[in-house]
């Protein structure tokens, strides 16, 4: 888990060597444990080290990949520049060092992520011929493109984003995991080509100057979207899609970018139900199994509801021998606090609980910092939460934490999708016995079908300034017909916002966060080959989920049917901070503040995200305007 950079150039007169350590230097919290850079100029190779590479890499001569000189030493004006931040995780010696080389040092690459099956794939290229030098997962991806080219992609179990420079085609392999859980940005300009792990490093090395698209700005006020497109929010930058990788031509400066994986729905799923759940029960032990493979120690984020409880458990099962760290926000006052089920599962596993509770202060004293890290403007107060979390597994020196993102869009967790199967087919049994999980479930289904059926959204036209917004569109949203439609459209959409989220939450603080729900691929095509009407069953969410861990979790936790995760208390939050909130708000030219003040607390009360998304977007505005 790491930041990674590189650039290539058009134009040799700019100082990229200086361009790419300001990107590197940006993101050295993604990677505290050692830096590296890789110069190419024709057939020259520099290997370059700085005052944060690890003194073990400067005294070894075992790799070809060790850097030989001070980065001051080397060209100023590379071809090729590849940079990378480490955090180690997986094989913490010297022989984990990037960008990295294979034996003959034709190929260079610098990874982030896990390769949770890399131990397999190491195993069959060893049959093929293959010799490995190191212990990590980043070996295996050069010789998995040695041996397989593109293709190597579907090889690969895990999260990555990586670039790999192939000297003897002269061309950068660039690819990104199925899910979108690490990133992966680009930008294209006359004089270079250069990628990143988050947008800042663009901003600050001079790259990209910093410009809003106001599209992408429209589109995150109303709805809360981001990076719906390969446009990003800032101009200039774009985003590799999940599930895609690129190619670029270093000869003629050209490049290409193809989907590798079909996000088909394939329901040939014929087996009983009992065999169903059985082997849903497995694929999750194997999912969780591979993603605690790692040499250093792994806590879980705990929030006490159904995904992060079944992680705790089915860790414990997995690991009877040690004591989890499980990290938890709670709000001891507030109606929707988990701490009492947090707690529960915590003595379940014999599990080391740790918890945090953030305040009104802390959060406006510390947004700004939390945009910074995130590149985007949040639109959730439960990002700060998540924040929090992270900050606490810091604070007790872990550095890798499972987290149960995904799984209500796999399993089926969202009121939404009570609507999508109720589309499928229409039952007012399905509806009532829904009400024990949503008791206002007739009212969002008659109100979501009204607003698809005219394609109607929530009217916030009369706070918006109409001379800046009159040119953008607001497209509506539908919930799909069919239950399985729906899950695969959230899988595709907002998860991987949330998977943003996730990944700066995490990295701001030097963890990795692993997500076996969300990248798992041999669970993920086992589920959508089951039918949507088996995942809601008897008016419960996740029903499956639910049946195939009830052996493991406490029967308080199984029987729990509300869905709550790191929330916090907005409104309570804002509203005593109504003048500075609406005073930051006020700097944004897309707002019309008179009417947005005299409707401020109605809309507090009724749409608290729309209230935060301004200010959110004026504070990171304020912030990247003055990198």
């Amino acid at each position: 888990m790491c930041g990674i950079a590189g650039i290539v150039a058009k134009n040799k007169q700019k100082p990229y060597k200086n361009m790419i350590w300001a990107m590197s230097r940006s993101m050295k919290h993604r990677g505290p444990d050692g830096e590296g850079f890789v110069f190419v100029n024709d057939s020259n190779v520099e290997i370059a080290y700085t005052e944060d590479a690890p003194k073990c890499n400067l005294k070894s001569t075992s790799f070809k990949f060790n850097p030989l000189k001070s980065i001051d030493e080397c060209n100023p004006h590379p071809m090729i520049t590849l940079a990378h931040r480490r955090l180690s995780i997986i094989d913490l010696s010297e022989s984990g060092h990037q960008p990295m080389c294979d034996l003959n040092a034709n190929i260079w690459i610098t990874f982030n992520g896990e390769i949770y099956n890399y131990i397999e794939i190491r195993n069959e290229l060893k049959q093929k011929g293959y010799v490995f030098v190191t212990q990590t997962d980043t070996e295996v991806v050069i010789n998995a493109y040695k041996e397989w080219g593109d293709n190597c992609v579907n090889y690969f179990n895990g999260m990555f984003a990586f670039a790999i420079y192939d000297a003897s085609k002269n061309i950068l392999f660039c690819a990104r995991d199925r899910a979108g859980v690490k990133p992966f940005y680009y930008s294209n300009s006359q004089d270079e080509f250069a990628f990143a792990s988050e947008h800042k490093a663009f901003i600050k090395s001079g790259l990209i100057p910093f410009s809003i698209n106001e599209q992408e700005q429209y589109d995150f006020i109303i709805h809360g979207n981001l990076e719906n497109r390969e446009q990003s929010l800032f101009n200039g930058i774009f985003e590799l899609k999940p599930a895609h990788y690129l190619i670029y031509n270093v000869t003629s400066h050209q490049f290409t970018t193809r989907s590798y994986f079909n996000f088909d729905i394939k329901e040939t799923n014929h087996l009983s139900e009992k065999e169903i759940i059985q082997t849903i029960e497995e694929k999750l032990i194997k999912s969780i199994e591979l993603r605690l493979r790692s040499d250093v120690e792994v806590g879980s984020c705990l929030s006490g509801g159904l995904d992060s409880s079944i992680i705790a458990c089915l860790s414990k099962r997995l690991q009877p021998k040690k004591r989890m760290n499980l990290f938890s926000v709670i709000f001891p006052n507030e109606s929707f606090n988990e701490s009492n089920y947090a707690q529960l599962v915590a003595h379940h596993v014999n599990g080391y609980w740790h918890t945090i509770t953030p305040t009104a202060h802390d959060f406006l004293k510390e947004i700004e910092q939390v945009n910074y890290f995130q590149d985007l403007p949040i639109w959730s107060t439960s990002t700060y939460s998540q924040h929090k979390v992270m900050q606490l597994a810091s604070n007790h020196q872990i550095k890798v934490v499972l987290d149960g993102q995904g799984a209500d869009e796999l399993f089926a967790g969202y009121a939404h999708h009570f609507i999508a199967l109720n589309k499928e087919q229409f039952s007012l049994k399905q509806l009532n016995e829904a009400r024990q999980t949503i008791p206002n479930i007739y009212s969002l289904f008659t109100k979501q079908l009204i607003k698809d059926t005219l394609k109607l959204d929530y009217d916030y036209s009369a706070y918006l300034n109409k001379e800046k917004t009159s040119l953008y569109k607001s497209t509506h949203q539908a919930i799909a017909s069919n239950l399985n439609k729906q899950l695969l459209a959230d899988y595709q959409g907002k998860l991987k916002s949330f998977l943003k989220c996730e990944d700066r939450c995490s990295m701001a603080f030097g963890i990795e966060s692993r997500v076996p729900f969300s990248d798992d691929i041999e669970l993920f095509n086992y589920i959508f080959s089951i039918k949507g009407n088996l995942k809601i069953q008897h008016g419960i969410s996740k029903y499956l989920l639910r049946e195939a861990t009830k052996t493991i979790l406490p029967q308080q936790i199984y029987k729990r049917k509300d869905k709550i995760g790191f929330d916090t208390p907005i409104k309570s939050w804002l509203l005593p901070n109504k003048h500075q909130v609406l005073e930051t708000i006020a700097q944004n030219e897309f707002v019309n503040i008179s009417t947005l003040q005299s409707h401020f607390e109605k809309l507090l009360i009724n749409k608290p995200n729309f209230i935060l998304r301004l200010y959110s977007f004026s504070i990171w505005k304020n912030v990247f305007n003055s990198l």
